[in-house]
């Protein structure tokens, strides 16, 4: 395997040191190596896939310190060969090697990793939003000029207009605020509503290898974007907050 595509697939789930603890599923019959994992606020949960095992035989593994197995493959060069070990039939530490160098790496207990609710029926979205590359160099942009602001806001101005804003509040607050074009059709929003934005900034530079994203906003309080290119699909689930004042 390619350091490059697993460093990718690390980059994807982990939105930048953001979530930890996930489990890896290696499932030779659909030919990916896939992972869900819900960050520790609950604001987001992300589903992200390799479209290939790699020669690697099916298994469960839990990574509890993804941040302390990305410093580990720093060490290591472009190619990878990895090996599970395991102790009473159960995976303890990956052996990855490079080369002359080999790097070991101690996997969790399954029982500790945080559990991932399964979305097995989604809302209708209501308001869908191109992610184009225009978009979100702005929303990146803005959302480094507030980094102490955590939430982003759908709202209706008084003209009718759909705007995103960056530290809405019902007080006076420092606030950036982007003019949106809703796709045709898919354009309405029946309230104000809340999201992460610092998790929305890390999905966006996460996976600026793909293109044609498209924001999906639901009333029900419920945003979802979806990634895909030749390697990887990408899911993430953002979770209304309720309160940010």
């Amino acid at each position: 395997m390619k350091k490059q595509n697993i460093n990718s697939f690390i980059n994807k789930y982990s939105l930048n040191g953001l979530i930890e603890s996930v489990k890896w599923i290696v499932d030779n019959t659909e030919n990916q190596i896939k992972t869900a994992s819900i960050s520790d606020d609950k604001n987001v949960l992300s589903f992200v896939s390799i479209k290939d095992t790699y020669g690697l035989v099916d298994a469960e593994l839990g990574v509890n310190d993804t941040t302390k197995l990305q410093k580990l493959l720093t060490v290591l060069g472009d190619e990878l060969d990895i090996n599970f070990i395991k102790h009473n039939d159960k995976i303890t530490s990956l052996s990855i090697t490079s080369g002359g160098t080999d790097i070991q790496y101690v996997t969790a207990d399954l029982s500790v990793i945080p559990n991932v609710p399964s979305l097995k029926k989604l809302p209708p979205f209501n308001l869908e939003i191109a992610l184009t590359k225009e978009f979100v160099s702005t929303f990146v942009k803005a959302k480094n000029a507030l980094l102490d602001v955590d939430t982003m806001t759908f709202i209706k101005d008084k003209k009718d207009k759909i705007k995103l804003i960056i530290g809405y509040s019902s007080i006076n607050s420092n606030r950036i605020s982007m003019d949106i074009t809703p796709i045709v059709g898919k354009d309405t929003l029946g309230k104000t509503i809340h999201f992460s934005a610092k998790y929305l900034k890390e999905i966006c530079l996460s996976n600026c290898d793909c293109e044609n994203a498209v924001l999906r906003v639901s009333d029900a309080g419920l945003a979802h974007v979806e990634f895909n290119n030749e390697s990887f699909t990408s899911n993430y689930y953002l979770v209304e907050i309720k309160n940010i004042d």
